[in-house]
């Protein structure tokens, strides 16, 4: 009776943890990672249960062949432990793999990239741990203007889309007035001005970006000027883009790019 008490309460827990998850994803706005760690926690239950069954009626199976409960527990247990060793060894080396694969990928987009293609892969590697990478979804606005501009933006994958801020010179604010494609930065003029974003980005399509914070970036900054002087290429650029275009403040945008920038090398000298 104790031992169908205990079963019962056992099967309860691991197929209401599943019941949980799949209602919790329905119907409750929870974040992806949360919701894969629920459901990853309902099958871990089911698959220690199946576990125990199956270890129990082998334990059983060796002692009704002349083992005894000791002996029969021994290698049920000792089974379990070399398939765990396995699982964790060939786990880990998946994982090291993907993460290679990752890297890979990331220096491949890095070297693309306007501001960094001068470096060669090795120095590319070195500055990854500063690199993050992140996902949009179709339509998703990744910042807006009067935003604070903190973050370097380069596109992995998709497309951005440039918005006009306030809807000026006759184009609607839904309306992109620039396109961003794989391996182009972007963000670099409000991180270095410290000023507020003056434009809205929104993602084209499903997008992959690899982003750099500003102290990671003023200090990459500092230490490469080659980078510095790429910087300030592309800052000159686009603020005489803008002006060519009749984006209001083009100039004074170029004036504090420039100053910034020279504040920044500055420190690096």
């Amino acid at each position: 009776m104790k031992e169908i008490l205990l079963a019962s309460l056992l099967g309860l827990a691991t197929t209401s943890s599943a019941m949980i998850g799949i209602a919790v994803g329905l119907y409750v706005p929870i974040s992806k990672r949360l919701l894969g760690c629920i459901l990853a926690f309902a099958s871990g239950g089911l698959i220690s249960a199946l576990a125990i069954e199956l270890a129990f009626n082998g334990a059983v199976q060796l002692h009704h062949l002349g083992f005894s409960v000791g002996a029969a527990w021994l290698l049920v247990g000792s089974g379990f432990a070399i398939g765990a060793i396995i699982y964790s060894v060939f786990s880990r080396y998946l994982i090291q793999k993907r993460r290679e694969h990752d890297a890979k990928e990331l220096i491949e987009l890095l070297s693309r990239c306007d501001l960094l293609r001068h470096l060669p892969p090795q120095e590319i590697e070195i500055i990854l741990p500063s690199v993050r990478t992140r996902r949009l979804a179709a339509g998703q606005v990744l910042f807006n203007a009067g935003d604070p501009g903190d973050i370097l933006y380069i596109v992995a994958r998709g497309e951005i889309e440039i918005l006009e801020a306030n809807g000026s010179n006759g184009v609607p604010r839904d309306q992109p007035i620039a396109s961003l494609r794989e391996g182009e930065a972007f963000g670099e003029m409000a991180l270095l001005s410290g000023s507020p974003r003056t434009a809205t980005a929104r993602s084209a399509g499903d997008v992959e970006l690899a982003e750099i914070d500003r102290k990671d970036f003023e200090r990459l900054v500092a230490e490469d000027q080659v980078l510095a002087r790429a910087v300030e290429q592309l800052s000159h650029d686009r603020a005489l883009n803008n002006l060519s275009a009749g984006t209001p403040g083009a100039a004074s945008w170029a004036a504090i790019a420039s100053r910034s920038l020279q504040r920044v090398t500055q420190r690096g000298q």
